[in-house]
């Protein structure tokens, strides 16, 4: 799997994507307000489109996009129920205490250390919720190991049962490579941590921060999905069953005359 070239071939899909294209652009700005557009816009990348596909059959579009939605969110709801059971424990012993009611800024440090160990249910709460986070983790590595191929299957297949035939993503997966799908995963989340640490840059700059870091974000939010939608699509391929050419072929026989 050729890393660089995969980066450089996004990149510049990206780029031909928008690039002079202002009124694309500008759409795909507003897609992002009604986002289900935005995702199904990314369901046409992720099928392998080439060049970046145009802006038409916008109700298709944001079916495509809705159905990619459910997928996420169905994938992403045993995170979401085990951050919930983490803060449970926590928010009940803090009701049936009467932690609300109690008044900590007008207490010493002392007082509210003595306060807290009076009550040694929080200990109990907060390891369990160290837990369920721990849980939510690894639950989260897992989700996206199987998502971010599944996604792609949903948009290749057109069927959304696709997207959670596990089998299928195993074995797309093992075709790809556990060492290059994992490097290849690691790479993407890096580059959307730097592009996400770039807005938090901005947003501490004093007085024109905000307003700096929505112009970039209007300038690049875009181009940035088409080069991750590419990017995921690229991963994808890189597992597809290879059809051998057979000797029947007509590209392979010789005619002797």
């Amino acid at each position: 799997m050729e890393f660089g070239q995969m980066l450089d071939e996004s990149f510049n899909y990206a780029k031909e994507s928008v690039w002079g294209k202002w009124t694309k652009w500008l759409l795909l700005l507003v897609s992002l307000i009604i986002f289900p557009l935005i995702i199904g816009y990314m369901v046409r990348i992720y099928r392998g489109e080439k060049p970046a596909p145009e802006l038409k059959e916008w109700g298709s579009m944001f079916i495509d996009g809705l159905k990619l939605l459910v997928i996420e969110i169905i994938y992403a709801a045993p995170v979401i129920l085990l951050v919930i059971a983490a803060f449970l424990p926590l928010v009940s012993t803090l009701i049936t205490s009467g932690a609300f009611n109690v008044n900590f800024a007008g207490m010493s440090e002392a007082q509210a250390q003595q306060w807290f160990m009076s009550h040694p249910e929080f200990i109990s709460a907060a390891g369990l919720m160290m837990i369920f986070i721990l849980l939510a983790v690894i639950f989260a590595i897992f989700i996206t190991i199987f998502s971010f191929i599944g996604s792609v299957r949903f948009a290749r297949t057109g069927k959304i049962s696709e997207a959670f035939n596990f089998s299928a993503i195993l074995a797309q997966i093992r075709r790809i490579g556990w060492i290059n799908y994992i490097v290849a995963l690691l790479i993407i989340c890096v580059i959307g941590f730097v592009f996400g640490m770039i807005f938090n840059f901005l947003s501490f700059i004093p007085v024109i921060g905000c307003i700096i870091g929505l112009v970039v974000m209007v300038i690049l939010y875009v181009p940035f999905i088409v080069f991750t939608s590419r990017y995921t699509a690229l991963v994808y391929e890189c597992g597809e069953e290879k059809v051998p050419v057979t000797p029947e072929s007509p590209e392979t026989i010789t005619h002797i005359q």
